[in-house]
């Protein structure tokens, strides 16, 4: 087998009945990392089935790869209260292009209360970076916003 076919394989076994199956075809598209992963879970993210959202943002979490960050931004808006919560781990991991993801997030999605909730634990978790993004956003004469 090829690797395309051997990740389509394992992104197809994401949606397996036992989660023991789940979890070692998580592992293994965790193990073969590269962009083409990244891309494959990236798409897996909008799947209509919650276990396999959260699958993806799991695998996406320990892989840490930056060009998953616009996609798991969109799913701090996940209908799911675990998906939000897997996917914001995932953006801490993704250290400041999580950050910037995320704040670029607020500016799409202020209107969410679940995006707003699941942002503000990203950027609570991650002080130091939040705190280094967010002057640069931030006008200089508006003492409200400090």
């Amino acid at each position: 087998m090829n690797r395309e076919t051997d990740i389509r394989r394992l992104t197809g076994q994401l949606a397996d009945e036992d989660g023991v199956v789940r979890e070692r075809s998580r592992n293994e598209l965790i193990e073969f990392g590269g962009h083409d992963v990244t891309r494959a879970l990236v798409t897996t993210l909008i799947d209509p089935r919650t276990h396999i959202r959260w699958e993806a943002a799991k695998a996406l979490q320990v892989i840490a790869d930056p060009v998953a960050a616009p996609a798991l931004m969109h799913a701090l808006d996940d209908d799911d209260k675990d998906v939000r919560s897997v996917a914001a781990e995932a953006l801490i991991a993704l250290d400041k292009v999580g950050a910037m993801a995320v704040l670029s997030g607020l500016i799409k999605r202020s209107g969410s209360i679940a995006y707003c909730k699941s942002a503000h634990h990203v950027l609570h978790e991650m002080k130091a970076y939040a705190g280094t993004v967010a002057p640069r956003l931030r006008p200089s004469n508006n003492r409200n916003l400090r």
